[in-house]
């Protein structure tokens, strides 16, 4: 221990000792003196003994310092020395009955000069220690602080109360209906705070304790209630039943905050309340005690006593009733895993209070549905792989272009497969926090993927209305740099003529046409050559490997009876996409599909008669799909059968033989023509050049390959030929990644939707399509207007994207009980069928909610409409606004007109079909809406956030789905998010015009937003600054003391 010696030994001079004299020391044991005495002057303060170097008594040079702590004392056995003590810890060695001190300091032995004084010493030694003193006055804490509630160390005296810094926010409760809701109010607190002549920031928590438990636990907490005697809390106080039972007692700590931003207040009150109490009447007022005394306040002459008054509502449902009342939470628990849920009070225009609950939950799909796209990808390429390896070109160019375009592949393969194993093997919490954005491993899992939803309840807890946001991370590859920009950036820069940058509106199909790699990569068949012949060869692949699976085996499965009819009617389904696929324009030249069906018709006939050699035989009747295949009955019933069951099994591996050899024939043929328009498609980005040019084009690849695979330190350019396929395999990924996270988003929300779905409802979509509006908080600056662009083009290529609905295959008899049952059998799944389909499967209980025609069908096929806005928000964005010469803000104004084009696209397709749509929440037509973001667009401005509302505005009255997103989803999300509920619940519940702004400041302060926050940072601060909000607009401003400087973003 290091100290000041000099000082000390001056300061010893001065204390009045507790003991003093002079005592003999044994030299330590590592000194060569080590059997000598010393003599020294000692002095013992408090639990200090004081060593002087010399026996003066008036001596200030010390020679040490003993600090007398966890140690014991005891008469010393040392031979011819008497009067010894000896101080150490007591030992269970008998050998060595004393050992070190707990710190690790060897053993002291002191000689008295007669033993009275040896006696003296060893008594103020041993009184002199603290340690049992203050594990006393613990065990004393811990008593008082389980019969009062309160901290008496922390309490306080009453004429100087201190502040002390209160504990983070209670952990969100699990949504349940079986519970108790408690709402908070104060009355003429004023009495209690009186000195301080100021109104106190009242904030309320909220502990209960339940017997034989002995202490208190914390339950809830309310929110911040600024500058106010008689304060309403609008933050309830939920409680289930599992928590509360007739003999629980219920403390209510009232605290004054003094110092918001960090969190630091004072406990001024308190209320203790047994909970039968609370359920006798519907209204109970406590008096506000002292929390040092436990007694009433008295107010002075005239006053009126300050109260606590509580209004409990009890939701106890049991039975059939349960079971109805949890429908409204069964949409969330199928899609949604860590459930959370707050309940709030608002004041309603009406004068009634509105009684409202926020749920959260983490998508089911944030990880699986990128496993199952990752396996379709996979499987997808490597067939590609197999294609190109047997595929050659006479041509030179084209050649040395595929076996670059090889390498690059294998690379990417590489790639798509370590992503795929490690989300297979990833264990725990499947969500992929903010911090993760940048790990190439969860490239393909969308960021913060959260389903936020609003409900408005009744008194009994059942929620009667509600409203969806869908909040999650930006569209991005985050582990890929921004050095070449995003996906638009990146096509618009490899176009076979210039072109302005951005076009305006912003649209991948019309770009496509300039660009061969984004229509290859996107598989853009309307738009150019190169997308439809490399939809083909995707479609040809795979289509051709499940046929060649099924003739190889074709012998095998027919060992078994009865299986002709169903081969055949399977071998008819597969070939006919593979015939129509080659009379497709850019194949229509090659004329083989008479030989292959004239194969496939050889085969036909020998299945029929194996066919009717199994009736003959008696065999059971087969499975019905003669409705189906093409095996005529009379042909099937009447035809002679001329050979056995082993030659018929001979002939039909005869001709599944010669059918596979014509098919992959054929399909080499057609592969080559395929990569043929594919390599003169990419390679025609350096052909305009001249030969003086070419030089130059090369360079230009080579130097557009590195920036694009800026982040991949591997990757070696060294020709324009390598640096297409280098460009092309990054343009890919990006663009997969990036559509999967889209995709997963997109399919959460329809989840969350579709169990709410009318008639009405299930009608629109299946004629008009999902309407889908994306809104983006995105600056124009740096690396966020790549992300912009990666974001805009994941949206648009939803629209390629169909969506088969289908029912579970199974279903649960409580389920058919009732169709608001919330039990579902299994978690929703979701895979990719085709390149450009997926299908999600429906909990039982949501398919009976679709029209009879729709069931009938057992399926039905949705368009995916997708519109998309951005308003940069931030001190970012004013930074680029200013930069008029540059124009930064270009690409945002070129998103928002395809977003217009889009959505007015919708309207005349809804209203084609249905006449004019339904007025919006503020009860305006959707058409003057749409010409005010009509305005909007053509008549750019700073920071126009009244488009974000127009549009969200126009898809809640369509009945469209909700997307929100910023760079994480985390803290201008969470603001966009909060003001949309609010908005909600004012125009469309009804909540007070008076109300809407605390109301708004409470859920950012207290809602399930800001644990979103904590999730993902450990801090429950939003990432801001002053000077940051001193940009942003007020209605996306958080409350004091809800941020701070240095939280991650």
């Amino acid at each position: 221990m290091r100290l000041n010696v000099k000082d000390l030994g001056q300061v010893s001079l001065q204390w009045n000792s507790t003991f003093e004299g002079i005592l003999l020391c044994k030299q330590k044991s590592d000194s060569r003196r080590k059997h000598v005495f010393s003599e020294h002057w000692c002095r013992l303060k408090g639990n200090i003994l004081v060593l002087c170097r010399t026996t003066d008594r008036k001596s200030s040079e010390i020679e040490g310092v003993v600090l007398l702590e966890r140690f014991s004392i005891s008469k010393a056995g040392e031979v011819d020395v008497p009067h010894a003590f000896r101080l150490g810890k007591l030992s269970s060695t008998p050998i060595m009955p004393y050992s070190e001190f707990d710190a690790g300091d060897p053993p002291l032995v002191f000689i008295a000069r007669s033993e009275a004084e040896a006696e003296m010493w060893c008594h103020h030694l041993r009184t002199s220690q603290l340690s049992p003193t203050l594990q006393r006055i613990t065990v004393l804490r811990d008593a008082l602080r389980s019969i009062t509630g309160c901290d008496p160390l922390d309490a306080g005296s009453p004429s100087a109360p201190e502040l002390k810094q209160l504990a983070e926010d209670e952990d969100p409760e699990s949504p349940s209906l079986d519970g108790v809701e408690l709402s908070l109010s104060c009355s003429n607190l004023s009495a209690v705070r009186s000195p301080l002549k100021e109104d106190p920031n009242v904030h309320i928590v909220v502990s209960v304790c339940t017997p034989p438990d002995a202490g208190w636990k914390r339950v809830g907490t309310t929110e911040v209630v600024e500058s106010s005697s008689n304060p309403t809390f609008l933050k309830t106080i939920y409680l289930r039943s599992d928590l509360i039972q007739e003999k629980t007692r219920m403390q209510f700590a009232l605290f004054d905050l003094r110092d918001i931003k960090s969190n630091l207040g004072i406990n001024f009150g308190v209320v203790i309340v047994m909970a039968n109490e609370l359920f006798a009447t519907e209204v109970v007022e406590l008096r506000v005690c002292n929390p040092l005394t436990g007694r009433a306040f008295e107010p002075a002459a005239g006053a009126s006593n300050p109260t606590l008054v509580i209004r409990a509502s009890r939701h106890q449902l049991s039975g059939a009733v349960s079971s109805e009342m949890d429908a409204g939470l069964s949409s969330l628990n199928v899609i949604c895993d860590n459930l959370m849920s707050k309940h709030y009070s608002f004041q309603h225009a009406n004068g009634d209070r509105m009684h409202v609950v926020e749920l959260m939950g983490e998508s089911k799909l944030c990880f699986d549905f990128p496993i199952e796209y990752l396996k379709s990808l996979i499987h997808r390429e490597y067939h590609m792989y197999d294609s190109l390896s047997r595929t050659g070109s006479s041509n030179p160019r084209f050649e040395g272009f595929r076996k670059e375009k090889l390498i690059a592949m294998k690379q990417t393969l590489e790639q798509y497969e370590a992503a795929l194993r490690h989300l297979v093997d990833c264990s725990g919490t499947r969500f992929k926090p903010c911090w993760e954005r940048t790990n190439a491993r969860y490239d393909f899992v969308p960021t913060n993927l959260h389903v936020n939803q609003m409900a408005l309840t009744d008194a009994d807890g059942q929620p009667v209305s509600f409203h969806n946001v869908t909040s999650v991370g930006v569209f991005s590859a985050g582990s890929r740099s921004y050095k070449a920009g995003g996906l638009f950036r990146i096509a618009s820069d490899l176009t076979r003529s210039r072109i302005a940058y951005p076009p305006s509106p912003l649209s991948a199909s019309e770009l496509g046409v300039q660009s061969p790699i984004a229509a290859a990569a996107a598989c853009l068949t309307d738009v150019s050559a190169v997308g439809r012949a490399h939809a083909l060869l995707y479609r040809g692949t795979g289509t051709l490997a499940v046929l060649r699976g099924d003739l190889s085996g074709l012998v095998q499965r027919l060992s078994a009876r009865d299986q002709a009819e169903p081969l055949a009617y399977r071998l008819q389904k597969t070939l006919t996409p593979i015939l129509s696929m080659f009379s497709d324009p850019l194949l229509n030249k090659l004329d083989m599909t008479t030989a292959i069906q004239n194969d496939f018709k050889n085969l036909l006939k020998w299945l029929t008669e194996l066919s009717a050699l199994d009736k003959l035989e008696g065999a059971p009747p087969p499975v019905p799909y003669r409705q189906h295949t093409s095996l005529d009955q009379a042909t099937v019933c009447g035809s002679p059968v001329t050979l056995d069951r082993a030659a018929l099994l001979i002939q039909i591996g005869n001709a599944g033989k010669c059918l596979s050899s014509s098919l992959d024939k054929m399909w080499d043929i057609c592969a080559e023509l395929l990569w043929n328009y594919i390599f003169e498609g990419l390679t025609s980005l350096i052909q305009p050049y001249t030969a003086a040019e070419s030089g130059l084009a090369a360079n230009m690849l080579i130097s557009e390959a590195e920036r694009v695979c800026a982040a991949n330190a591997g990757v070696n350019v060294d020709n324009c030929l390598a640096a297409l396929a280098v460009i092309y395999e990054a343009f890919a990924y990006r663009h997969h990644a990036c559509v999967c996270q889209a995709l997963t988003s997109l399919l959460t929300a329809l989840l969350s939707e579709v169990p709410h779905w009318n008639r009405t409802r299930w009608e629109q979509v299946a004629v008009c399509g999902v309407l889908a509006q994306f809104e983006g908080l995105l600056s124009c600056y740096g690396n966020e207007q790549g992300m912009i662009e990666d974001w805009a083009w994941a949206i648009e290529h939803l629209a390629h994207i169909r969506i088969v609905l289908r029912p579970c295959s199974t279903r649960n008899d409580h389920q058919t009980k009732g169709a608001g049952s919330c039990s579902i059998g299994s978690t929703p799944l979701a895979r990719i069928t085709t390149m450009h389909e997926c299908e999600l499967t429906l909990p039982w209980s949501v398919w009976t909610g679709a029209p009879a025609e729709i069931q009938s069908r057992g399926r039905v096929r949705l368009r995916v409409h997708p519109v998309a806005f951005n308003v940069g928000i931030n001190e970012q964005q004013t930074i680029a606004e200013k930069q008029v010469l540059f124009d930064k803000t270009a690409v945002q104004h070129a998103v928002n007109s395809q977003g217009l084009v889009r959505l007015e696209t919708y309207f005349e397709r809804f209203t084609k079909h249905y006449g004019a749509p339904p007025q919006s929440s503020t009860c305006q037509d959707i058409c003057d809406l749409i010409a005010d973001i009509r305005h909007i667009v053509q008549s750019p401005r700073n920071k126009p956030v009244e488009l974000l509302e127009y549009a969200s505005e126009i898809t809640q009255a369509f009945g469209g789905l909700r997307f929100t997103s910023c760079k994480s989803a985390k803290d201008r999300t969470s603001m966009s998010v909060t003001l949309e509920q609010i908005r909600w619940l004012k125009n469309a519940e009804g909540l007070h015009e008076s109300n809407f702004q605390s109301a708004l400041q409470c859920l950012r302060r207290k809602g399930l937003r800001i644990d979103n926050v904590f999730k993902n940072t450990h801090c429950r601060k939003y990432a801001f600054n002053r000077f940051q909000l001193l940009y942003f607009p007020r209605a996306y401003r958080p409350p004091v003391g809800t941020y701070a400087l240095g939280v991650p973003s």
